[in-house]
């Protein structure tokens, strides 16, 4: 391994950026399990990781433009993110070395086993939005797919 290479290396671990992660959803119904699909498009340097990893929940969000407040005096709009059902994770993979410049797929069927889940809603100041994350623990930054919202009723 040549010193770009390390250099190279090294800063892929430093802001995740060795392999590009997405993830894509199918099923809409709280009752029954959300199939996630994620891919990793491995970069130019190998990505020894300890596993593949998803999380998902809910988050509640209310946003209120301060035009929109009776009396209120501050200057910004009024902006309140609340977990409501809590974050879960789970292992997709164990460890294991993805090769450069190769793409890799997984699967895991998401089940909500809660009857209080809230479907997803959107109203004029507040929505429930469910959330997916999924990432590859590596050394460093995890390259991860960011949280994606995804419609369940």
């Amino acid at each position: 391994m040549g010193l770009f290479d390390k250099v190279k290396n090294m800063v892929n671990k430093v802001t995740g950026g060795g392999a590009t992660v997405t993830i894509s959803m199918e099923g809409d119904s709280l009752k029954a399990p959300v199939k996630v699909n994620i891919t990793a498009v491995v970069k130019d340097a190998p990505i020894e990781i300890k596993k593949v990893y998803l999380r998902f929940h809910s988050v509640e969000k209310i946003n209120i433009p301060k035009k929109e407040v009776p009396n209120y005096q501050g200057t910004f709009d009024l902006n309140i993110e609340k977990e409501v059902f809590n974050r879960q994770e789970f292992v997709v993979a164990e460890a294991q070395t993805l090769e450069a410049g190769q793409t890799y797929n997984w699967s895991y069927d998401v089940t909500i086993n809660d009857p209080q889940a809230m479907p997803t809603y959107f109203g004029k100041y507040v929505s429930h939005e469910w959330e997916f994350f999924a990432a590859l623990d590596a050394k460093g930054n995890d390259p991860d797919s960011k949280w994606q919202a995804h419609k369940l009723a």
